[in-house]
């Protein structure tokens, strides 16, 4: 049983590769481009990326299906006995299966001094599914402005001004629900074009929506 969650990120990404099927001058439903982020598109530089693959290769890790989005690296004192500094590499990816990205599968690997030291998140075991599309990006744009019209209408005339954008990809249902064994669907990720929010995810087969996210947080 899918779950709807409606929230109100924090959520990456450059290096974002552009397949157009749009009419700039008609924005709206009839603007939707389908969006490509290659497991090649690391949203790092050059160099960052040969220091983290040396790492992986050093350290014997399989790197082929993850993106990496994030590296620090920095000087670590330790405050217990015996008392040392040491070089900690630590870099956040995200994971993908079938050449697809898995809108819920980002973990973290960080090293030691070189040495793989712990990894927090858990692998994908993949999908024995498909990569074509039961919807296709017009149809998912359609389905966010009503998402739009129905939680946060006072966005709508500003997201109608503009395309938006949708990648198709894999979603984990039971993300989030400790001890739940991994379920993948099919799934989309729309948003307007060149905007963080607002974004939502959509089960491709059943058209249905699964998280929709205005980017408001309320603090107490």
């Amino acid at each position: 049983m899918s779950r709807l969650r409606i929230l109100l990120p924090p959520i990456l990404g450059s290096f974002l590769v552009f397949s157009c099927a749009k009419q700039e001058e008609r924005p709206g439903k009839d603007c939707s481009e389908p969006l490509t982020v290659p497991v090649s598109a690391h949203s790092l530089s050059s160099s960052d990326v040969a220091t983290i693959n040396s790492l992986f290769v050093r350290n014997r890790l399989d790197s082929r299906n993850l993106r990496y989005v994030r590296y620090v690296r920095e000087s670590v004192q330790t405050f217990f006995s015996p008392y040392a500094s040491f070089d900690s590499q630590v870099v956040t990816v995200e994971e993908y299966t079938n050449g697809l990205r898995i809108f819920t599968a980002q973990l973290i690997f960080a090293f030691k001094n070189g040495s793989f030291n712990f990894q927090n998140g858990q692998l994908s075991s993949g999908t024995s599914l498909n990569t074509t599309p039961t919807l296709s990006a017009g149809q998912v744009g359609e389905l966010f402005q009503a998402a739009i019209t129905e939680f946060d209408a006072g966005r709508l005339k500003d997201v109608q001004r503009q395309c938006v954008s949708a990648e198709f990809g894999y979603y984990n249902l039971n993300a989030g629900i400790s001890n739940a064994p991994e379920k993948l669907v099919k799934a989309w990720r729309v948003s307007p074009k060149n905007q963080e929010y607002p974004f939502a995810y959509y089960q491709d087969e059943a058209a249905q929506l699964i998280y929709y996210d205005n980017g408001i947080r309320t603090f107490r």
